[in-house]
């Protein structure tokens, strides 16, 4: 009962990040403008017959899957299975240690192919970060509400005088 309930919790959580994700890049201007210019390159080259309509779909649902697994999906993996393994159940863990991996992950995957610019920060990379630690922030504290109440109810009680029932 208990895995039904972690992945329950984990599949909501990363569902309702993915919408955080898209809907409050829409509303960040520098995001959005990116996005925009990026999408209309495409566009561009599709007219130009640089690549296929087909190849063009294909690429950018390969870059809003990987966005939602960067993002919300493997920082809160991460929080879940570590927090559950050692046991904690406070809100600052899930939502804390799932929106730093979040945020980071633009810098943990430039370190991971051993880019030299992995330590520098833009100003549109610095917003980017800040939508993503919310995203991951947001993944966590839903992964807590949906799963970690579970746990508590699950504990045993004890009577008033400290015996068990």
């Amino acid at each position: 009962m208990r895995l039904i309930v972690i992945v329950f919790g984990f599949v909501i959580a990363v569902g309702v990040g993915a919408v955080f994700l898209f809907v409050s890049a829409f509303f960040d201007p520098v995001t959005r403008d990116a996005g925009l210019s990026s999408v209309l390159a495409g566009i561009f080259a599709i007219l130009d017959e640089a690549i296929e309509p087909e190849e063009a779909v294909a690429t950018l649902g390969f870059v809003i899957w990987a966005a939602i697994v960067a993002v919300c999906a493997a920082p809160l993996a991460v929080a879940a299975l570590v927090g559950e393994a050692a046991g904690a159940r406070s809100i600052v863990w899930y939502a804390g240690v799932s929106g730093v991996l979040a945020g980071a992950s633009p810098w943990i995957a430039r370190a991971s192919k051993g880019l030299e610019r992995a330590h520098k920060v833009s100003e549109a990379e610095a917003r980017l970060a800040l939508l993503f630690f919310l995203t991951g922030a947001l993944t966590g504290a839903i992964y807590w509400l949906i799963a970690v109440p579970a746990r508590k109810a699950a504990a045993p009680q004890t009577a008033s005088d400290g015996r068990g029932l």
